[in-house]
């Protein structure tokens, strides 16, 4: 038989350009592409009247390189070589028709190159690609190019590089079609990544993408300030990673969230490793991703001044989960695609996660706290150069790793692209079933300090709710048991209720305490200032009598300060609102410096509390108003005592409990351990005061004992008599879960 040869139309060249890419900021990309793949670390797109002109301070090409790489359609150079020459990028180049693209953009293109070791020759090559003619076999078209013996400049001084200039434009290019172009090219690149890294410090992953136009001066700015928008508003963060996952190692996942429970505690964070694949039993087709999400809350005031209208409307056209290729976005992975089903997933409401395992499957319905695509900005980068070099090692098929469809903006729907979709999804279920997880928490620290008798009624309304689904009988003998014990806790709280009463005035109290400091506070400044007036006329006229009168009105001066530190902790707002665990040794080491001035003579030992005690949830109001009332009965019962000794001692009972206790040598309690519960009722009295000492005695009402069990059970705590140690009379001991 005879033969023929296949010949081609020209007319291909616009067939694999202008109709392989369907946007603007797409055919720039594959231009900025090929500037990361010439090891460039910052490439620059300036708009003119009616010109594009893109510039990489690269390696550039010689001669011989675009004629055979450039100049020669569909060469797969970058699929076998894998790595850039120099910085051994990941390259992101495969199928050889990228830079066909800007034929959707402009009718000529004009080519400068300086290939590095070469920097006094210049390329200088044009293509019109009107002149392109259907009908016409493919070698007819020409590139018209010469070399100058001369160098060329390039982004930031560089002797070497690329320069593409587009002429004739297609389309007109107004400030608004520039600014979204703008924001379209500035988001190719990841932001998580590094930006703007000075020339001795960057490194293969840095490359920067800087847009010029006269009409979007400010729009760098704008996109930057976004970001930093995004960078501080985040409630959550999810990240991943997997490293050899080929070679069965795990991913690890970690959910932050920025605030704990209770509000204002310190961010919290859940971690999990999984192995691929999650779903499916075949094997793990997946070797090397990272990803980070961020979950905002696009309501209320938003830190940093961010009105929440803009950041809502900037995750609306760039939010959801993107994909990166070797740190460039594929496009196809945006708002607009529901490529991890999270769209679907709620309108279905699915409650539970089939990707989670069953020891994460804590609670129910938590899928229902799945976040809207809306309110996620999340990038994951991976590299399918490298996907298929580990995959080719290995010698697998093609179906079998990560590829890119021939239109380069999306991912074949393979094996490995659904692992990847499951990995990511996985972290976002986690974090849905952990944040569920902390709600349940908040609401049980509210019901720990609910009534009883609110609880009681609960479980009646559900019971009521579930009637028809329980057996007559067992109904009504539940219904009948919380029935009375809701009416016993109402008795209970009427009791209780009346005791509080008779606390109230208490408050009146506290408000004279606040009065009382602020006076104290004017008369210790005007006794200050005082002896600083005497001290200076006793040395302006050598009165060295004064000397000892001077050191008696500091004495006093310094104990009105230290009467004044008793009601420092009533005053802070911040304090009393603090939910932290406060270390034990800083407060008790206060409230006793602050008591010693009106409790002389008393020696206090506080050496046997660990560094690291710490006291429940609670603010240092009140633990200071607790020990304050301890230590005031202590006194009262030591005025006898010729050698008052106050020991304060703390560690851990148990694997589960810690203490506290206030140990005096005073005259003891005056009735058995196990019978002394009745003396924190109010206004039961520990003691009968001496007559002779009544005046030196401190409160003495039958209170104190009853605020101390008031904020032990508000922190859940407890708070009893317990055996004194030897040499000691009475042991009050605070104890608490570890």
């Amino acid at each position: 038989m005879q033969t023929i040869n296949f010949t081609v139309d020209a007319a291909l060249l616009q067939e694999l350009g202008e109709r392989l890419i369907g946007k603007p900021h797409i055919a720039l990309a594959e231009l900025i592409k090929n500037s990361y793949d010439a090891d460039a670390f910052s490439c620059t797109v300036t708009f003119g009247n009616d010109s594009i002109e893109i510039a990489d301070d690269g390696h550039g090409m010689s001669f011989d390189e675009f004629r055979s790489f450039w100049a020669r359609i569909g060469t797969t150079h970058k699929l076998e070589d894998g790595v850039s020459r120099e910085l051994h990028r990941p390259l992101t180049g495969s199928k050889g028709v990228g830079r066909l693209a800007v034929q959707f953009l402009a009718r000529e293109m004009e080519l400068r190159t300086v290939a590095k070791g070469a920097e006094h020759q210049t390329l200088h090559a044009l293509v019109d690609w009107t002149t392109i003619t259907r009908g016409r076999d493919l070698n007819t078209v020409e590139i018209a190019w010469q070399t100058q013996q001369q160098g060329s400049s390039f982004p930031y001084g560089a002797t070497s590089g690329t320069i593409i200039t587009l002429k004739g434009l297609r389309d007109k290019w107004d400030a608004d079609r520039l600014q979204e172009l703008g924001e379209e090219l500035w988001s190719l690149r990841s932001p998580f990544r590094r930006r703007h890294a000075s020339p001795t410090t960057r490194t293969a992953e840095d490359f920067d993408v800087s847009v010029v136009a006269p009409e979007i001066e400010d729009a760098q700015q704008k996109f930057d300030a976004h970001i930093n928008a995004l960078r501080t508003n985040w409630k959550a963060r999810i990240r991943g990673k997997l490293r050899n996952g080929r070679r069965g190692h795990p991913a690890s996942v970690v959910v932050e969230f920025k605030e704990g429970y209770p509000a204002k505690a310190p961010a919290e964070k859940f971690e999990h490793s999984v192995s691929l694949p999650i779903s499916d039993s075949s094997d793990a087709l997946l070797d090397r991703v990272d990803f980070e999400i961020l979950v905002f809350k696009l309501e209320g005031r938003q830190a940093g001044g961010v009105l929440v209208s803009e950041l809502r409307d900037y995750l609306t056209r760039f939010g959801n989960v993107a994909i990166y290729d070797a740190g460039f976005r594929l496009p196809y992975y945006g708002m607009a695609h529901d490529w991890l089903d999270i769209a679907a997933d709620q309108a279905a409401r699915t409650s539970i996660s089939l990707l989670l395992p069953a020891s994460l499957r804590i609670g129910q319905r938590y899928m229902l706290d799945l976040p809207d695509a809306r309110r996620l900005f999340g990038a994951v980068d991976i590299s399918t150069s490298h996907e298929r070099s580990v995959a080719e090692s290995a010698s697998e098929t093609p179906g079998k790793y990560l590829q890119l469809q021939p239109g380069r903006d999306r991912l074949h729907d393979n094996e490995a692209h659904r692992q990847l979709r499951d990995l990511v999804r996985f972290s976002i279920d986690f974090y849905a079933n952990r944040y569920r997880l902390r709600e349940a928490r908040r609401v049980e620290q509210v019901r720990t300090v609910e009534r009883a008798t609110t609880k009681q009624a609960r479980v009646l309304e559900v019971l009521e709710e579930n009637k028809a689904s329980i057996p007559q009988n067992v109904f009504s003998e539940v219904r009948r048991e919380v029935s009375d014990a809701l009416k016993t806790s109402k008795v209970e709280e009427e009791e209780q209720d009346r005791r509080a009463a008779l606390l109230a005035p208490l408050a009146s109290a506290g408000m004279a305490a606040l009065a009382l400091s602020h006076e104290l506070s004017r008369e210790r400044r005007l006794l200050k200032s005082a002896i600083q007036q005497l001290s200076a006329l006793a040395v302006e006229h050598e009165l060295t009598e004064l000397q000892d009168v001077l050191a008696s009105l500091n004495e006093a001066h310094d104990r009105l300060q230290n009467l004044q530190g008793l009601f420092v902790p009533l005053l802070s707002d911040e304090d009393k609102s603090a939910l932290h665990r406060l270390k034990v040794k800083p407060v008790v080491e206060q409230t006793v410096n602050a008591v010693k001035t009106i409790m002389p003579g008393v020696q206090f030992e506080i050496e046997a509390i660990p560094d690291d005690l710490r006291f429940p949830i609670g603010s240092a109001a009140e633990w200071n108003a607790l020990i304050q009332n301890a230590l005031t009965n202590a006194w009262n019962a030591m005025l006898q005592t010729p050698h008052p000794l106050i020991c304060i001692e703390g560690g851990q009972r148990s694997r589960s409990t810690e203490f506290l206790r206030i140990s005096d040598n005073g005259r003891g309690l005056g009735v058995a351990v196990d019978q002394a519960d009745k003396l924190f009722e109010p206004f039961e009295r520990l003691l009968e005061l001496d007559p002779d000492h009544a005046s030196i005695a401190i409160g003495g009402q039958g209170l104190g004992l009853t605020i101390c069990r008031m904020i032990a059970r508000q922190r859940r705590a407890d708070i009893c008599f317990v055996s004194p140690p030897e040499g000691y009379s009475t042991c009050l001991e605070v104890s608490w879960r570890a």
